[in-house]
């Protein structure tokens, strides 16, 4: 599984680079603070891989999960989830919302 540093999301996003950024925290978490341009398929949602195929267009599609910030595991446990079920371009970004609300000067992003 690939992880990606603030600096790789952030140029990423600024070179308008084709994929999808997923936040796996419970909707309520979401709401209160995101990352703009990301979407909401919950980990301990029962249909995880499937939501986010269908979101995605397909298994080949890059896909970017994130959680809340470095000391939580769930973009890892989304991202090493979505490998075993077959997507082909995963990686998990580990300074989470926490992270990329800091660094980017934002307090949060508008849901």
């Amino acid at each position: 599984m690939k992880t990606l540093s603030y600096d790789q999301l952030k140029k990423m996003k600024d070179s308008r680079e084709k994929f999808i950024l997923i936040n796996v925290l419970p909707a309520e978490t979401f709401n209160e603070a995101h990352i703009d341009d990301s979407i909401n398929i919950p980990l301990k949602q029962a249909d995880f891989e499937a939501q986010v195929e269908k979101a995605a267009g397909g298994k080949d599609r890059k896909v970017v999960t994130y959680c809340a910030s470095f000391e939580c595991p769930a973009s890892h446990d989304a991202a090493e989830k979505l490998e075993k079920a077959g997507f082909t371009d995963v990686s998990a970004y580990e300074g989470g919302t926490k992270e990329w609300l800091e660094k980017s000067g934002k307090r949060q992003a508008a849901a």
